[in-house]
């Protein structure tokens, strides 16, 4: 499943400084197949063989190219991009039984197949407009709807695998970049904060790595609400924060210009001239060297390159797309300070002002 494409995350700096993206998931079933664990071997790949099969009404639908393929038949590196890039979800990346996915080429609408449900609908995007994500993924969902009969029930909505799903069988998500919030110890009061709202705010990691700073919004409840109110509450809490986050940022740098400013110059020196970076070192550089555009502090001779977007292509498994064929041994820390150094924008000196 080779892919060289441009991706939502290559979409240029839609985002601003705190909403990085926005994220739909719908959790759906259908009636006839086992649930969960329940399903067997053949139920499996008979459903995603049917499910399957709608990618061309998809693409009509759409208007634009869609790929489709059986996860459970692509190499460990294949996999590992597609969760990296959030194409997949870990439930589909580790299942042993037959696993789907139908894909758009810029990977902002997917349909997973045989994950935690019988079918996940996700769609993704660079920034804040949140109703628009959910629109796309509705498109989704309603034709799916006219193509398979969904396990549904008129007391409790639609019926999941996993009870936190059951009900509109939403998920919907902000992923913010809070250092400031994070950095001041605001944090706990502010996750305490969001259960009152059926909220969650949570670090978006990799394993056991946390990734620059980002972390996920998200509603909580899903049964006895309509979509409408998870969306309004979620856009009402996701503009506070980021009003929080970029005054915590304007005190800071009022107090610390100075530490901040020598702290920027070093990262971005570090960024530009190491031929080895570990990951979470690189993500802490990233981060300041992201504080120093937001600051004012750097300013780059050319078009900004967007660093969340960096963030992520410095993963392992994105790292190894740049690989030829013919690598057999690959030193992931050379490999991922090659690429910074490579599309690092040069920033303007003061003898150059």
């Amino acid at each position: 499943m080779k892919k060289k494409i441009k991706k939502w995350y290559m979409e240029g700096k839609k985002h601003d400084d705190v909403i990085v993206s926005c994220r739909v998931r719908l959790a759906r079933n259908i009636s006839g197949f086992n649930f969960g664990k329940k399903l067997t071997d053949e139920e499996a790949e008979k459903l995603v063989n049917k499910v399957r099969s709608i990618k061309k009404e998809i693409e009509g639908r759409e208007n634009k190219p869609f790929y489709s393929c059986d996860v459970s038949k692509l190499s460990v590196r294949e996999k590992n991009v597609l969760l990296e890039s959030h194409a997949i979800s870990r439930e589909i990346f580790q299942k042993k039984q037959t696993t789907g996915l139908i894909l758009s080429e810029d990977e902002t609408m997917s349909v997973r197949i045989n994950g935690r449900d019988h079918i996940g609908i996700a769609a993704i995007n660079m920034g804040s407009d949140l109703k628009n994500v959910a629109a796309m993924a509705g498109r989704l969902d309603d034709l799916i709807d006219t193509k398979f009969k969904y396990a549904y029930s008129e007391k409790y909505g639609y019926l999941t695998s996993s009870l936190t799903d059951v009900g509109t069988g939403l998920k919907a998500s902000y992923m913010l970049f809070i250092p400031a919030i994070a950095k001041s110890g605001n944090l706990k009061t502010l996750e305490a904060e969001m259960a009152r709202f059926g909220l969650a705010l949570e670090a978006v990691t990799d394993g056991d790595r946390q990734i620059g700073y980002l972390y996920r919004l998200y509603n909580r409840r899903t049964l006895g609400i309509h979509e409408s109110e998870i969306y309004e509450s979620l856009e009402m809490i996701a503009s506070q924060i980021s009003s929080l986050e970029k005054q915590i940022r304007q005190r800071w740098f009022e107090s610390k210009g100075t530490e901040i400013e020598e702290k920027v110059y070093r990262s971005y020196g570090l960024l530009r001239y190491s031929r080895s970076l570990k990951y979470s070192e690189a993500i802490g550089l990233l981060t300041m060297v992201e504080f120093g555009r937001m600051f004012g502090i750097l300013r780059s001779t050319g078009l900004d390159y967007d660093i969340q977007r960096l963030m992520m292509e410095i993963q392992p498994a994105m790292l190894l797309e740049t690989c030829t064929p013919e690598d057999r041994e690959v030193n992931f820390d050379r490999l991922r300070a090659e690429h910074v150094r490579n599309v690092l924008p040069k920033i303007i000196t003061e003898k150059e002002e």
